[in-house]
């Protein structure tokens, strides 16, 4: 044992810090401050530096042992002397942890060794209680830094209350977004509500760090929420009756549209109210190997594509793009950790060696070399990608050199893999008679079939909704001999809630 820690007590610049708040309160350079208050203050200020709840437990113990005429004398501080078996007794621990914890309170500058040249505590009082001579644990400094502290407490339960506040704001704003997109979703209107959902899950994953980085995730989920909300109205007072019928219009005239014409005004009108968002997008996707040429590149850098496509990936688009996924690795749709944590599992069912997912990474990113693999899997399960290793260092040179669109692929996978819709079925409405009867009933006949196929549930009585398409193509001086009635009929039954 070195003789300074057998004779000394070991100095530190925390230590060395306390003992000049204690001296300055000595040389009565400190105000005067009330027992009451001292112990306020110290007890705040220690939570606000992220004091554990033994060291507050501590100073009260301490304070327990100080009178409120020790704090009325300036120039005398206001000394304890409480053994440690004492106050380890007191607080139900063990002599060692209690002098760790007090160590942690002098270190914390809240309070001061008064040592006796034999390091004991010990003290007298006078007849009115004032302290004569008093070794042990001073609490000057508290009163010393009692206008620092208190700033300190201030400004930790400002911070405090505002971080609540604006984590309150950030939830209920989270949900409002969520709940507009999904009912644009249900209602069909148009818009990009997928990209939506991506900026949405950007930000919901986002974990804010400090009160900064908080207050500018609120005001960009503002920014967010006040788009959705414009996006919402503008839809539901665009979609009205009038405006619904007009989009028949075209296929009333005695001129009908070619086949490729017709293809693309029904494609772009699925497209438009399509019940999946994913289906509101572009059918591009990336290079193919038969030389399809691919759209003029931007000026952007790599990096900036790469960032602008993750953007319009949420978890929900490769959940429905890439379904074999969940084959073999069942919880990767959780959220995004569990994801990105099912690389490995996804590499050794498709044969892809483990260090190409770790180039993939660093080109890419995280979530993009994750969706990556997701694509690479689903195509190579579906039996279009025969040597997934190769696959996947494509897309990876692809993301190299700028030139990689992911998003475009998952949107395409999830397309090709939507179930036939009563909105999708438009371009190939049932099979009826080509003539739609100018009177009578229409139950028994494939007439009610596209009713109840087209229509919004519950169904609605068959004749009554024929003798409103009679009454409606009577003005609008529609032929029910024409060869598209049955789409004219189709597009009518699903507005039917609209009458």
């Amino acid at each position: 044992m070195s003789s300074h820690s057998a004779g000394l007590r070991r100095s530190s610049p925390k230590t060395f810090s306390a003992e000049k708040f204690a001296r300055t309160y000595r040389e009565g350079k400190a105000p005067a401050v009330t027992r009451t208050a001292a112990l306020q203050v110290a007890k705040r200020s220690a939570a606000a530096m992220g004091l554990k709840a033994a060291k507050l437990a501590l100073i009260d113990q301490l304070f327990a042992a100080s009178k409120s005429v020790d704090w009325s004398t300036p120039g005398r501080p206001p000394i304890v002397w409480p053994s440690n078996a004492r106050l380890a007794r007191s607080l139900g621990l063990s002599i060692s942890t209690m002098k760790y914890h007090l160590k942690g309170l002098v270190e914390a500058g809240l309070v001061a060794y008064s040592d006796h040249p034999t390091y004991q505590r010990r003290g007298r009082r006078d007849a009115e209680g004032n302290i004569v001579e008093a070794y042990g644990i001073d609490l000057s400094p508290i009163a010393t830094r009692f206008a620092e502290l208190h700033q300190l407490a201030e400004n930790a339960e400002y911070e405090a209350r505002e971080w609540r506040r604006l984590s309150y704001r950030r939830t209920i704003m989270r949900k409002e977004i969520q709940s507009l997109i999904v009912t644009a979703g249900e209602e069909y209107l148009p818009g990009p509500w997928t990209q939506l959902q991506a900026r949405l899950d950007v930000l919901r994953e986002h974990r804010a760090t400090d009160l900064d980085d908080l207050m500018a995730q609120v005001s960009a989920l503002e920014g967010l929420r006040e788009e959705v909300e414009n996006l919402f109205d503008k839809g539901f007072k665009d979609r009205n009756f009038d405006a619904t019928v007009s989009k028949f219009r075209p296929v009333l005239t005695t001129a009908e549209p070619s086949d490729s014409e017709s293809g693309n005004h029904e494609s772009s009108r699925a497209n438009a109210r399509h019940p999946n968002p994913f289906a509101a997008f572009g059918r591009a996707t990336e290079k193919k190997s038969d030389g399809v040429p691919r759209p003029p590149q931007s000026s952007k850098t790599a990096a900036q594509v790469l960032n602008d496509d993750a953007q319009m990936i949420s978890l929900p688009l490769v959940q429905a793009a890439c379904p074999a996924v969940r084959e073999f690795a069942p919880d990767a749709f959780t959220d995004w950790r569990a994801f990105r944590a099912s690389g490995q599992v996804l590499c050794a069912a498709a044969g892809i060696n483990p260090q190409v997912l770790q180039e993939a990474q660093a080109i890419l990113g995280p979530d993009l070399a994750a969706s990556a693999l997701a694509i690479t899997v689903q195509r190579s399960n579906s039996g279009a990608v025969a040597k997934p290793g190769a696959y996947l260092r494509t897309l990876v040179q692809r993301g190299r050199d700028g030139e990689l669109h992911l998003s475009r692929s998952l949107f395409a996978l999830a397309k090709a893999g939507e179930p036939p819709t009563g909105l999708s079925a438009v371009a190939a409405p049932v099979s009826v008679t080509p003539t739609f009867p100018a009177s009578g009933s229409i139950a028994y006949s494939a007439w009610a079939e596209a009713v109840r196929e087209y229509a919004p549930k519950p169904t609605p009585d068959v004749d009554s909704v024929a003798n409103a398409f009679r009454r409606w193509a009577r003005d609008k001086n529609l032929d029910l001999t024409a060869p598209n009635i049955e789409r004219v009929f189709a597009g009518f039954c699903r507005k039917w809630r609209m009458n």
